[in-house]
């Protein structure tokens, strides 16, 4: 996942600071800080509002690495803060099926890979 990544890199590129990313979506910029490390991931409303400020589809942010690779999803027909809540849902259930697709390749490749880890993470018998 790139989340932290991302919200650095595209900060950045906007040429903000962390303050003034923090002012946007009602945090201090030392949360943004916390993010942009991946000590502290932003609850489901301030990731929804870091979307909407980069015109970024949340599949992007979320797992795109964006710093090497260009968007991959649509962007949002309309800011995910105007949507109503059935529409957020089916766009975080989106999101939710796609992680877990790269999960269950993850955890093939670690079957495959390394057999040892994948019977100490559970991931085989």
């Amino acid at each position: 996942m790139f989340l932290s990544k991302n919200i650095k890199y595209l900060r950045k590129s906007q040429g903000l600071t962390q303050n003034d990313l923090g002012d946007k979506i009602g945090v201090n910029g030392s949360q943004v800080t916390k993010y942009e490390k991946g000590t502290s991931d932003p609850p489901v409303d301030k990731l929804v509002q870091i979307a909407d400020i980069f015109d970024m589809n949340l599949q992007d942010l979320v797992l795109t690495d964006l710093t090497t690779e260009a968007p991959k999803f649509p962007r949002p027909e309309k800011p995910y803060t105007s949507m109503d809540e059935q529409k957020q849902d089916a766009v975080f259930i989106q999101l939710n099926n796609e992680l877990q697709k790269r999960i269950k390749i993850l955890e093939d490749y670690i079957a495959e890979n390394n057999p040892d880890q994948a019977r100490r993470w559970g991931i085989i018998e």
